[in-house]
């Protein structure tokens, strides 16, 4: 019984995810939009945006929908959550490296994996993801910084890889502060 409920209340938070994911990516698709119509950005860059907005669409709406499945064997909330966590660190990683790597302005996505793993309650989760994001971040600023050489300093490269890593870890360290994970995984 326990766990059929621990289930629903997943499904229903799942359910909650996938519309909030639904209203970023109107404000995404907009962002594109402007950005197009002030030719801010290459259509090369239009093709890439309008691409992951797609992908991200196409997995939003699938487990949208698996949420709203009631015995269906495919229906692992958890799992769903986890992966939309994912896509949403592929897309943070994506738009860094996009908009200049350390110079981004898009560095606050790297919250949007975190919160969603944050539903799942596990610190282990929660962790993993923040470590995932920091990872990704140096990437994408280290490969934007190879590939365009001289479009900044290598200390602050470095600089910049430390201070965002310290605020991924702060900001998770925040979240598990405010939904109870300070101790073991529920």
């Amino acid at each position: 019984m326990k766990k059929a409920k621990k289930k629903n209340n997943l499904s229903l938070t799942l359910t909650r995810i996938t519309r909030t994911v639904y209203f970023v990516l109107g404000f995404y698709a907009l962002s594109i939009v402007i950005f197009d119509s002030g030719n801010l950005i290459t259509r090369e860059s239009i093709i890439d945006r309008w691409l992951i907005f797609t992908f991200i669409l196409g997995v939003n709406t699938f487990a949208w929908y698996m949420a709203s499945q009631k015995n269906n064997l495919l229906n692992r909330p958890a799992i769903l959550i986890l992966t939309l966590s994912l896509i949403f660190l592929i897309f943070a990683g994506l738009t860094t490296y996009w908009e200049r790597g350390m110079a981004s302005t898009s560095t606050i996505f790297y919250a949007l994996p975190l919160l969603i793993v944050a539903t799942l309650k596990n610190r282990h989760a929660l962790l993993t993801i923040a470590t995932l994001s920091v990872g990704t971040y140096a990437f994408a600023t280290v490969k934007y910084f190879n590939d365009y050489f001289n479009e900044g300093y290598r200390i602050q490269l470095w600089g910049s890889i430390v201070l965002y890593s310290g605020i991924i870890f702060a900001c998770t360290w925040l979240i598990m502060v405010i939904t109870g994970l300070r101790h073991d995984s529920e």
